[in-house]
């Protein structure tokens, strides 16, 4: 069955399962709204809410509950689902949501019987025979996958390594199971908006006209060119302004009087600009919704439909509460996200909390269980997407050998201009020492040695692209892992205009996550100390993996090399392409 997962307590080894962490997750919500502030509190209680809904089983499907909870604590000892609904004898093993109630696991096993002769002909399994988009032919493997996912009948975990296409897969799941099922309600869903508008985006640029009228951006989303330019009508404010216009044309002394009292219910949060009212009629009246986890509360109340697929992109980004929330709201589940890259950040408020608590829960909450899920499940219940098309196979092989066992194929063979580097501008540090110790004070992470060498190859780089009259403006990031020289590289950059050529970005690895860009410096910073930020295997395929064509190692190898840690020493065999000293710069 697998090794169930342990830790000691009083010298006693003691077994914890995925109530336990909803366990420490309630703990740490209730610590963190004691001291959470009148702008965050309503989040936390909203996370405390579902996350007790799910203990409780009083979410929309009981099987998720009952699959996370087995799937939690064992590994698949098969290629098949090891649990068969309803009611299979578990060799003793007690998967019951209220631990230690074998009155409770009867119940609940007759619930899911139940659940499933009810629901009959709405199964969210579906079985297409040919793709949707152009994309995809029949005998592609991501298409195989896709049908895996929507063959599913509950839960499906999609990882999408960098580049592989993961915002067009969740919109061909769209597209099928609302071509299979019309009047299917689907809830698209992430940890940020920024996710939720791409799917969105290519879902219009897909979708037949009669649809677009069914996709509901909910408020606080930044509408696009091109969705305005295509539908001029899908911001919610606008479609809930039109909607009361026509009531109160045929009725407006009943509808001034209603929108008075519903006026008076509108929410404090920023990111809404409309009533709760009008925001769950509007999601009720639309098949296709989007919008971020901790929003997905605004939508929902009780006589509100629940959906039948919710997708949930970035689900590793996510905290726990964050795609529970999700999955409590809809039938099925799709999650697409990738361990191999960062996990949930947490604010300086929350890691505080977080710092009281026992090692071992902080270091749970903290890594999330979405790897740990993953690698148990049974291979129909996830699936790998294996062709990456963003990174040139110089730059892709050193991502797939190192985080993903060598297996992700290359699609890219070309670029349209002459970088395509991957290697380092390295430096002697000559005595300089970042960060500088300065006692007791904090240590500022600013390098400004590697922030010179960024500007002047940055200029350098503009020059030849002029020289070569390159048609299109290449893109550049420029990323570090510390906000200080994040800060201290806008500065500079604020001082020259690249625009000509290149189009900048500077951003830490965490906040460029999702991006990607032609160009790619990564600015080590620090050359003494420990290297405990970018010793994180997840941050350093997050950094380079954001390059199409170059990647640019600014940083001392010296030190690099030094810490003997697996990545950094691969990553300090790449060549030296420029050696600087500190006086020539």
């Amino acid at each position: 069955m697998g090794a169930r997962h342990s830790y000691m307590h009083n010298g006693t080894e003691v077994a914890f399962d995925f109530v336990d962490h909803i366990d420490h997750w309630l703990e740490y919500l209730t610590e963190l709204l004691s001291t959470a502030d009148s702008k965050s509190k309503p989040k936390v209680e909203r996370q405390i809410r579902y996350l007790l809904e799910f203990r409780a089983g009083t979410n929309c499907n009981i099987n998720h509950n009952r699959l996370l909870l087995y799937y939690y604590s064992h590994r698949a000892k098969k290629a098949g689902n090891d649990i068969s609904l309803p009611g299979e004898d578990l060799s003793g093993d007690n998967i019951s949501m209220t631990k230690g109630n074998g009155d409770a696991q009867a119940k609940i096993d007759a619930f899911i019987a139940e659940f499933r002769t009810r629901e009959g002909s709405t199964s969210m399994s579906i079985h297409p025979s040919k793709p949707i988009q152009s994309e995809y032919e029949p005998t592609d493997p991501a298409f195989k996958l896709i049908l895996k996912a929507l063959a599913s009948e509950d839960m499906f975990f999609i990882q999408g390594p960098p580049g592989t296409g993961k915002t067009t897969a969740i919109v061909e799941i769209i597209l099928q199971v609302l071509k299979s099922k019309p009047n299917a309600r689907i809830l698209v869903c992430s940890e940020t908006h920024v996710a939720v508008d791409n799917a969105l985006d290519r879902l219009a640029k897909q979708s037949r006209p009669e649809l677009m009228d069914s996709i509901l951006r909910y408020p606080g989303f930044a509408i696009t060119e091109f969705e305005c330019d295509r539908t001029p009508e899908a911001d919610a404010i606008s479609r809930a302004e039109a909607i009361w216009q026509k009531a109160y044309g045929a009725a407006p002394e009943l509808t001034k009087d209603l929108w008075e009292t519903l006026e008076a219910s509108k929410t404090h949060d920023d990111d809404i600009k409309v009533s709760r009212w009008q925001g769950r009629n509007l999601a009720d009246m639309h098949q296709v919704v989007g919008v971020t986890c901790n929003q997905i509360d605004h939508l929902i109340d009780s006589d509100t439909q629940m959906y039948d697929l919710a997708i949930v992109d970035e689900c590793s980004k996510a905290t726990m509460p964050e795609w529970l929330m999700a999955m409590c709201v809809a039938k099925k589940c799709v999650l697409v996200g990738d361990h191999k890259q960062l996990p949930p950040t947490f604010c300086s408020e929350e890691a505080e909390v977080l710092e009281q608590m026992d090692e071992r829960k902080e270091r749970l909450i903290r890594n999330g269980v979405i790897e740990r899920l993953f690698e148990n499940l049974p291979t129909e219940l996830k699936g790998t997407l294996g062709k990456q098309f963003r990174m040139l196979p110089h730059i892709g092989h050193f991502i797939s050998t190192h985080f993903y066992n060598g297996q992700l194929e290359h699609h890219r063979t070309t670029t349209t201009h002459e970088f395509q580097d991957f290697g380092w501008f390295t430096y002697k540090s000559g005595g300089m020492r970042v960060p500088e110790q300065q006692g007791q004070e904090k240590k500022i992470l600013i390098n400004n040695l590697e922030l010179k060498i960024i500007m002047a190859r940055l200029a350098e780089i503009r020059v030849r692209l002029k020289q070569a009259k390159t048609k299109r403006k290449v893109s550049v990031a420029v990323i570090t892992p510390y906000r200080a020289q994040c800060k201290a590289l806008k500065t500079a950059l604020a001082k020259y205009d690249f625009s000509d050529q290149l189009a900048v970005e500077v951003d830490t690895v965490d906040a460029f996550q999702g991006r990607q860009a032609d160009i790619v410096f990564f600015s080590f910073v620090r050359n003494t100390g420990p290297a405990t930020f970018y010793a994180d295997d997840r941050r350093i395929n997050v950094a380079i993996s954001r390059a199409r064509d170059a990647v640019y190692l600014v940083g001392d190898i010296d030190y690099i090399r030094s810490k003997r840690l697996p990545v950094l020493d691969a990553l300090a065999k790449l060549d030296v392409l420029i050696l600087h000293r500190k006086e020539d710069v």
